[in-house]
């Protein structure tokens, strides 16, 4: 007999259902439990009858045999297409917001970024390494204190630098090689500011530089070995307003001549310590251009003469500022000289011992004078007090230390030069 499971209902389901709140009405339905039902087939599978407990209808079911289920871990790629109902909606979190904003915004962004960072950033698409090379990121920057391998000065003035420092650092030779877009020949970098103070380069190095730069308003080489070619590859800046050659080693009369000739725009000039020859101040003093309102010839000893000064003032009539300590063979005729410069504002006298103390009084005939340093021992502190009440209250006596003619950078500032910012 075939035992089987059923609940029974003796509530009919009655006509006239409505679907009004107030007619609504569920039937009651009553459960009677669970018992055998009589099977209509004449055929049974079991002549013993099933026990009435509930129990044990357990045991009188044959147990379903389960389909064999494969592991998870042994479905193949494309089979899992046949058990999924819906594929899962992968969303691309790997998209490229930088594509929404443009070129402008972009370069926005690069500007507060390393100038080391800049190039890195180059290599991770092609249009940020197009803008990588926009000039505006590159128009300041500041090497210094760096070793830089052969070639990589060409690199930095390929992207069109416009104020660049390399003090204290070391330029390998050669500075620019065929491979860079400053090597060819119709190249003409934009670089106006250049401070290469104490810069460990070779001559030929320097050659190729001012071949290349030739648009120079500023620039530095002091303590640099030069020759005369750098000299006459530099002559090439006609709007070379200042230089520095402060203990230069290399200067020649014939690199010297051309570069007085050719730089008519000249308003400072240091060349403090060049251990010049003497035809070369001779030279120097007859030529310097009337523009000339700074000047540092201080440490030609015994070389730079009266006459020498009286040349001088005759060439820059217009000089506010005049260095010449060092110059142990002035005396004071000199003083009678400089006197001629009407608009001469500071003046360096230190350790000229052949100028007597009381020739400095004939200074109160500059009524511009406002500083005056004669450092170096040689007067003494009752001497400085009868200059001071000679020239005045007015006078500043030894109020400067160090010289400040054409150099790019004066004291701890090492962030700019010529009060120019070098890093953005």
């Amino acid at each position: 007999m075939l035992c089987m499971k059923r609940a029974r209902y003796d509530s009919p389901v009655k006509e006239g259902w409505s679907l009004t709140s107030h007619n609504l009405k569920l039937d009651e339905v009553f459960d009677f439990g669970v018992g055998v039902l009589n099977s209509d087939s004449e055929t049974q599978t079991d002549d013993e009858e099933c026990p009435r407990d509930a129990s044990s209808y357990d045991d009188c079911l044959e147990p379903t045999a389960e389909p064999d289920e494969p592991a998870a871990d042994s479905i193949s790629l494309d089979d899992w297409d046949g058990f999924l109902i819906k594929k899962p909606v992968i969303s691309n979190t790997s998209i490229d917001q930088f594509c929404r904003l443009s070129d402008e915004v972009i370069l926005h962004i690069f500007h507060f970024l390393p100038k080391r960072q800049l190039t890195q950033i180059a290599c991770v698409s092609k249009r940020f390494h197009r803008l990588t090379e926009d000039e505006s990121l590159w128009a300041r920057m500041d090497v210094s204190n760096r070793v830089l391998y052969p070639g990589a000065l060409g690199q930095i003035l390929s992207r069109q630098v416009v104020i660049l420092r390399l003090a204290q650092s070391e330029i390998s030779h050669p500075a620019i090689m065929p491979d860079c877009r400053a090597s060819n020949e119709d190249f003409q970098s934009r670089l106006l500011y250049l401070d290469l103070s104490l810069v460990h380069v070779s001559p030929e190095s320097l050659t190729s530089l001012f071949t290349k730069c030739q648009r120079l308003k500023k620039l530095s080489l002091e303590h640099v070995q030069i020759n005369t070619e750098v000299l006459q590859a530099l002559a090439q800046n006609k709007e070379l307003e200042v230089l520095n050659l402060a203990m230069v080693q290399g200067i020649e009369v014939d690199g010297l001549k051309v570069l007085l000739k050719n730089c008519k725009k000249l308003r400072e000039l240091n060349l403090a310590w060049t251990f010049l020859s003497c035809p070369s101040i001779k030279l120097l003093c007859a030529q310097l251009p009337k523009t000339l309102d700074r000047l540092n010839i201080s440490g030609c000893r015994k070389l730079l003469t009266d006459n020498y000064v009286l040349d001088l003032v005759k060439s820059c009539p217009g000089l506010r500022e005049l260095d010449l300590s060092d110059c142990t063979g002035l005396t004071g005729t000199a003083i009678h000289h400089i006197i001629l410069l009407e608009d001469l504002n500071f003046l360096a006298l230190s350790r000229c011992y052949l100028i007597p103390y009381r020739s400095l009084l004939t200074l109160k005939k500059v009524k511009s004078l406002v500083y005056l340093d004669v450092h170096g021992g040689y007067i003494d502190y009752t001497e400085l007090r009868i200059i001071q009440d000679g020239l005045g209250s007015h006078i500043h006596i030894n109020k400067f230390k160090f010289s400040s003619v054409a150099r790019p950078t004066v004291g701890a500032r090492r962030s700019s030069i010529w009060n120019m910012r070098v890093r953005d």
